[in-house]
């Protein structure tokens, strides 16, 4: 699996790669798609199994109170946007989550996720993601579903059933991430989780990286198992292609540098 990072100084290759390297978790409310965690809330207020979800929602609440909800929810059109809403935030506030990809080779993905081919792409090896679920606060790990329209979240769907379909769920654009998530329970805007340096198999330089950034991963990765590959966006095609690092070769990468 492979993720990519923008780099904004050296300190963070120390961070990600370095004697202590980390995995990134980032909060579902700061994720790039305004769209995210967003689906369709399917009620029926006379469904069975209704009256006892509500009351374990709202201990303490009469027969009354169930009849004035139900009455509630069947004729005013806002209470369902307004549950989908309230369930959306709630996800949201206790959820963070961080992405790969299957693939490394995709010029959009490193145009938009390390700052137009300036930064980095770290490919993982799979003992990286079972570790990772012996994590406190791990949920689940799984593969980023594409449609067109919003994914149904049924009335009594429960908390498992409701974080799968909205956090693995988006629209049909974004396919071409082909994007993994490993989701963690978590109220904090940005985690790091301490990973042993065994799990990274290989680092990406972007085509645009500068000098300074090349030389602190070189220094970073020198007597580690960690291969570095310069990625080429020279030649006779439009795609990225990657070169291992040798030295004493010069790459050349971009035709601006």
């Amino acid at each position: 699996m492979f993720k990519f990072y923008t780099i904004p100084s050296e300190d963070i290759i120390d961070k990600l790669i370095g004697e202590e390297a980390t995995i990134k978790l980032s909060s579902a409310f700061n994720l790039n798609d305004p769209y995210e965690l967003k689906f369709n809330l399917d009620i029926d207020p006379l469904a069975e199994g209704h009256e006892k979800e509500y009351y374990k929602n709202n201990p303490g609440s009469s027969v009354q109170d169930f009849e004035d909800w139900k009455k509630h929810a069947t004729e005013h059109d806002g209470y369902t946007w307004y549950a989908e809403q309230q369930q959306r935030n709630s996800v949201a506030q206790t959820i963070a989550l961080c992405s790969f990809t299957d693939k490394n080779d995709n010029n959009l993905m490193w145009s938009h996720y390390t700052n137009n081919h300036k930064g980095i792409c770290i490919e993982y090896k799979p003992e990286l993601f079972e570790y990772l679920k012996t994590q406190k606060g791990y949920l689940v790990f799984w593969k980023v579903n594409y449609s067109d329209e919003p994914p149904i979240v049924k009335g009594l769907d429960d908390v498992n059933q409701k974080v799968e379909k909205l956090m693995f769920n988006k629209q049909s654009e974004w396919k071409y991430e082909s994007e993994h998530r490993i989701v963690f329970l978590s109220d904090k805007d940005t985690e790091f989780i301490p990973i042993e340096r065994k799990f990274i198999k290989a680092i990406y330089i972007g085509s645009r990286a500068d000098t300074d950034i090349d030389k602190k991963i070189l220094s970073v990765c020198n007597n580690t198992d960690i291969e570095v590959y310069y990625g080429i966006t020279l030649g006779k095609t439009y795609k990225v292609h990657f070169e291992k690092y040798k030295n004493g070769t010069i790459y050349s990468r971009a035709f601006w540098r």
